[in-house]
């Protein structure tokens, strides 16, 4: 029953109490008590509907991070694929089954919202070139190896490239558009790795870069050599 809905009870009651069959009491009196009951009534309800209500906690949804996750990359042999994870504060990268999408394997993992994954596989799905680019203009090659039903990683020579001064021409090269930049480019059928390594600068009207490429082999061990090496330079005004 509602607060206001206590108006009529209260008359009732009155009318059979002592005070109802006193000879004294007239009916003006008895309609003006009503109403005083029902105006009493009314503001009590009306206090009780205006007392605030407590907020509905937050969802766990609601304070979730907004990572999102896709697969790529599948291998030749269409058994293992990678699941990418994007968020704000984390970047991951994981080895999966590509038919169930079980995660195998950890990879790898970077806390820099720029940072961005690419997977070269080999021919024979047994072993791939991880490219992790931090932004701009660095990236990576890491390589992994299957050994024992796990792809581990292979500790490959360090890979870098200078820019002679003679390319330089004397100018001033305020912007690095490539710091050594690793791109891991074919795998062959005898298990060698193509991979390219770039250095470029430029400003003041000029450009001057140094491209390494490498042939890099691997033992029945897995062990990595470099197989051959050779680079190309190049320094250009622009409009050239």
């Amino acid at each position: 029953m509602g607060r206001a809905g206590l108006a009529l009870p209260i008359c009732s009651l009155l009318q059979n109490s002592r005070i109802g069959k006193t000879r004294n009491v007239k009916l003006t009196s008895w309609f003006a008590i009503c109403v005083l009951g029902a105006i009493f009534a009314t503001a009590v309800s009306t206090v009780s509907a205006e007392e605030p209500t407590a907020s509905p906690a937050p969802s766990s949804s609601d304070t979730q991070d907004d990572t999102t996750k896709k697969v790529e990359f599948p291998s030749p042999d269409e058994k293992f694929a990678f699941l990418i994870g994007h968020g704000e504060y984390q970047q991951t990268i994981d080895l999966i089954d590509k038919k169930t999408e079980k995660v195998l394997q950890h990879i790898a993992d970077d806390d820099m919202s720029s940072v961005n994954y690419k997977v070269l596989w080999a021919p024979d799905s047994k072993r791939f070139a991880l490219m992790t680019r931090a932004g701009h203009p660095n990236q990576d090659v890491t390589v992994y190896l299957q050994k024992a039903g796990k792809f581990q990683e292979i500790k490959i020579p360090e890979l870098t490239v200078d820019i002679p001064a003679r390319i330089r021409a004397g100018k001033e090269h305020p912007h690095v558009a490539a710091n050594n930049w690793q791109e891991a480019k074919k795998w062959n059928k005898d298990g060698s790795l193509l991979l390219t390594i770039d250095n470029t600068i430029d400003g003041a009207g000029h450009t001057a870069s140094a491209t390494r490429t490498v042939l890099l082999g691997f033992d029945k061990s897995g062990k990595p050599k470099i197989l051959k090496s050779t680079v190309k330079y190049e320094s250009t005004n622009d409009g050239e």
